[in-house]
């Protein structure tokens, strides 16, 4: 019987950013990010990316110098 080999992030990334969309939704089921911090992190990306962000949104950070309406 053969063993199926550890599914594991073999590239190193510094980003998040740097990781693509797909790579993303894999690490979400990978025991090095099950953690609660890493969970959130990966899926609050994967919201930034899918969800448009608006123009007031935008001038709103500029103005402020904060980022509203994240959770």
């Amino acid at each position: 019987m053969l063993n199926k080999p550890k599914e594991t992030m073999n590239k190193k990334y510094n980003n998040i950013q740097d990781v693509s969309t797909t790579n993303l939704y894999k690490m979400l089921s990978l025991k090095q990010f099950q953690d609660q911090a890493s969970q959130k992190m990966i899926k609050d990306e994967i919201k930034f990316r899918n969800e448009p962000i608006t123009q007031q949104q935008i001038t709103n950070i500029f103005k402020m110098g904060i980022v509203q309406n994240c959770k």
